[in-house]
């Protein structure tokens, strides 16, 4: 499956084409004011429009605490919580209004995720306490309004930064996400986690090099924090061609 990611300029689109994703903290996205569709400040929740709960208010979900029920608007976690999210935004559709500032786009596969989803899910903390998060993942993101409500998140908690409402469905939006603590974030800001492994032909003949991938941590220039996957060695070894970069002036 073909992915398409957006940028405003060559440079970031290089950057990722070479094997390099850098994944924002997602309370960048809440707290950034913008026109083109970058920002939603209802990002971890599930938030019901005035017009949509003011017209049919029987459609709004039903909640409940000690039998008591009530009808929900909105439902969401705190701003300690949701900046454990860090988050690659991509596109299903090469379609210019999916972003509306955007002047490049690049060409990835769903597969990359796949093999980072791979490596980076096995142990490195305490498992016990995941409560349903993963510590890498990645989705098609679920649209979701009043008549259409997301599934329950329940034991699947990764799932809750995969949802927005249909306001944005017009951007056919794929994430791959992060949930990583103060500690691993600290952590790899001093020294970048390795994960290596050995890899073979077709004909069981080890490779004269690695698969290696990289992931660190820093802060940008606006302050923003983000996490980093590096595998541009290894697809520099595997391909001697970097992922293609389009310009969106040239969709039709």
């Amino acid at each position: 499956m073909k992915l398409y990611k957006f940028t405003p300029t060559l440079e970031i689109a290089e950057t990722i084409a070479v094997g390099i994703f850098r994944f924002y903290e997602l309370t960048k996205y809440i707290k950034m004011e913008d026109d083109v569709g970058r920002s939603d400040t209802s990002e971890c929740s599930v938030s019901f429009l005035p017009k949509e709960y003011q017209k049919t208010p029987d459609k709004l979900p039903i909640g409940s605490f000690k039998g008591i029920e009530f009808k929900c608007i909105s439902t969401g976690n705190d701003e300690d919580y949701i900046k454990q999210y860090f988050v690659f935004c991509m596109s299903t559709k090469m379609d210019e209004k999916a972003i509306g500032d955007s002047k490049y786009v690049v060409e990835l596969y769903r597969d990359n995720f796949d093999l980072f989803m791979q490596l980076l899910n096995e142990p490195f903390e305490n498992s016990e306490k995941n409560k349903g998060h993963q510590f890498f993942s990645h989705a098609e993101v679920e649209y979701y309004n009043i008549h259409t409500h997301p599934k329950p998140f329940v034991d699947d908690r990764w799932r809750e930064v995969f949802v927005k409402h249909s306001d944005f469905d017009y951007q056919n939006e794929y994430r791959a996400s992060f949930f990583a603590s103060d500690h691993f974030f600290d952590r790899v800001s001093h020294k970048p986690m390795l994960k290596k492994k050995k890899i073979f032909t077709k004909n069981n003949k080890p490779m004269d090099f690695n698969l290696e991938l990289y992931v660190r941590s820093g802060i940008d220039d606006e302050g923003w924090r983000y996490i980093e996957i590096d595998i541009s060695e290894f697809a520099a070894n595997i391909s001697n061609e970097s992922s293609k970069i389009i310009e969106v002036s040239d969709i039709t």
